[in-house]
């Protein structure tokens, strides 16, 4: 199966700069990072740069094969770990504080049959089948607080965020929304977010910010449905050279017109299976 790739970031309504950053390419095999940082830390437009540009560099090493499901939950904390700590360091270099490191972290490649998936924080997922039907999986985090991977390496800060995002064992929500309804469940805050999708079933994957859910009309101030927003992004056509760059452009002009306005950064990232 032949494979088309795009991504495109930009920024919300309400930010003066943008936060987000992506990355994506074709070695050592098709992939895409996303990084999202925290609009409460100064500078972390720079943190989201360093641990999308150091997960870029660990890529092979996410990919190594596994003998089950078991030992790639295993190592998704191990590689988060090895991401961080190496962005800590040339942050350091740089001479700005750790703070800057407060960014989620989305890594996503493919084997060529199979897109998989790791979240370090909340996000969002699009997955269409060939005959249209699009499914959203969305990953948030009580008290709108992702878990960083920059608490990892500060106990202070990881006690402090244990304890303002109430019941740790509850606290990572996973809504899975579609057509025929919505299905919720609750993980601890810990629990590593993993996905794997394959392309023969679902040729459309998406990987996105939470920015994604993020639109909000200004007549009404009411936020748009989030699958509403992925099926409009993800009908761009024939996948062919910057697809989704144009198609994000698109939808987001279509809905300015109708005083409808990302108000926070936004970054997707798809694969398509092409027979």
């Amino acid at each position: 199966m032949m494979i088309a790739l795009d991504s495109h970031y930009t920024i919300g309504r309400l930010h003066l700069y943008c936060q987000d950053y992506v990355c994506q390419g074709w070695t050592p095999f098709p992939y895409v990072i996303l990084a999202d940082g925290c609009s409460a830390a100064p500078d972390s437009d720079l943190g989201a740069r360093l641990l999308a540009l150091n997960a870029r560099r660990l890529l092979p090493w996410f990919a190594l094969p596994v003998a089950d499901e078991a030992e790639r939950v295993a190592r998704h904390w191990r590689l988060g770990q090895r991401v961080i700590r190496r962005a800590v360091r040339q942050a350091r270099d740089l001479g700005v504080d750790d703070d800057v490191l407060d960014t989620t972290l989305i890594v996503a490649w493919c084997d060529g049959a199979t897109v998989y998936v790791h979240l370090y924080g909340d996000g969002c997922i699009a997955v269409r089948r060939a005959d249209g039907e699009t499914t959203v999986i969305q990953i948030e985090y009580a008290e709108n607080a992702p878990y960083y991977l920059s608490y990892l390496l500060n106990r202070e800060r990881h006690a402090l965020y244990q304890a303002a995002i109430g019941d740790p064992a509850i606290a990572q929500t996973i809504h899975c929304l579609n057509e025929t309804g919505l299905s919720t469940r609750l993980e601890p805050f810990d629990s590593p977010t993993l996905f794997n999708f394959s392309l023969a079933t679902l040729p459309t994957i998406a990987v996105a910010t939470d920015g994604l859910h993020s639109l909000v009309s200004a007549e009404t101030g009411n936020r748009l449905d989030v699958l509403s927003v992925a099926q409009m992004m993800l009908d761009f056509g024939d996948p062919d050279p910057g697809f989704i760059q144009r198609q994000v452009r698109q939808v987001l002009t279509d809905y300015e017109r109708q005083r409808v306005f990302n108000l926070d950064d936004l970054s997707l990232g798809v694969f398509v299976g092409v027979n």
